[in-house]
């Protein structure tokens, strides 16, 4: 089950006793442990294992009395970006038609793969991934493709705009950025608490940080914003560190991190909004416009979560 890979994964990460010990962890296969083959028309097909969960108000949540109307069974699928190069799809490939039956889509932008953001952050980060003969990948290509295919699987024209949120998640924050000055990312600030012991999600403070992440994005990488929003109406960027800190190169060649040293920042947030936009009422938001909380209690400050452009040396795109 695609549920107990993500158990050892856990446990790998963080339950291990041997946590100053590097541990590596295989990226995602066209045809890996995440991929289910079964025979359809006498070929075998590859087939996405779902990640499957139950969520269901709690007993501080109110919306408890009616929890069976809320409650969701949350299917995530995690596709290898192979899935998606230009030509990879064929009448026997279902492994990506699941997402035309998605609510919410997550694209996971990786600006280590770009080389005007290893050329902007040379100097400023010791991330191996960040090194000038890098790996280059197209990730703009990616997403044409996926836009494509969800496009015709839907019946809908390749101009047409999908209606369901793209949440673009922004990983390795903690590789890149020195482009923006390097804020502290706490979820702990975009949680409210409320009078009956639950939470509501600052969706304001990370439509801003959405916002500024977009304009340095949109300085670097300008053809992938172009692809994210020419093919959906409703695109939000989040900034996440899965680990915190960056990998090292193992003795045998590859990319390992230390389970000690894994801090992560903000790796919740894209889902609980993500949640947010497909079942409101689930995972409400904060309504105030303006907010003036003080630090120290689990709120807010404005200084904490700032996220500001740093003034730099204009590069070509």
């Amino acid at each position: 089950l695609a549920n107990q890979l993500l158990n050892d994964y856990e446990e790998k990460l963080f339950l291990n006793p041997d946590s100053d010990e590097l541990v590596a962890l295989p990226k995602t296969e066209k045809e890996g442990e995440l991929y289910q083959g079964v025979s359809i028309d006498q070929r075998t097909v590859w087939l996405a294992k779902p990640f499957v969960f139950a969520l269901q108000p709690d007993s501080n949540h109110p919306l408890k009395s009616k929890s069976s109307q809320f409650s969701r069974a949350v299917c995530l699928y995690d596709n290898a970006g192979e899935h998606f190069l230009p030509g990879g799809s064929n009448a026997n490939n279902y492994g990506t038609q699941h997402l035309s039956f998605s609510q919410a889509l997550f694209f996971l932008f990786d600006p280590t793969q770009h080389p005007q953001v290893r050329s902007r952050c040379s100097g400023k980060t010791a991330d191996p991934q960040m090194k000038d003969r890098a790996w280059t990948h197209r990730q703009d290509q990616v997403l044409f493709e996926a836009a494509s295919r969800i496009r015709t699987q839907t019946g809908k024209a390749q101009n047409a705009k999908y209606e369901h949120p793209l949440i673009v998640v922004v990983t390795k924050y903690d590789a890149w950025c020195s482009l923006i000055g390097c804020p502290p990312l706490n979820s702990a600030h975009l949680m409210q608490a409320t009078t009956t012991g639950g939470f509501q999600l600052d969706t304001e403070r990370i439509q801003k940080v959405s916002d500024k992440i977009r304009s340095v994005l949109s300085d670097l990488t300008p053809e992938f914003i172009s692809a994210a929003e020419n093919f959906a109406e409703n695109v939000t960027y989040i900034p996440v560190s899965a680990l915190g800190a960056g990998p090292e190169l193992s003795p045998q060649g590859g990319l390992a991190i230390r389970p000690s040293r894994i801090r992560p920042m903000w790796t919740e947030i894209p889902f609980l909004f993500g949640l947010h936009k497909a079942v409101p009422h689930l995972v409400s938001s904060l309504s105030s416009p303006s907010r003036q909380t003080q630090t120290g209690n689990g709120q807010v400050s404005e200084h904490d979560a700032r996220v500001q452009p740093q003034s730099h040396r204009e590069t070509g795109s």
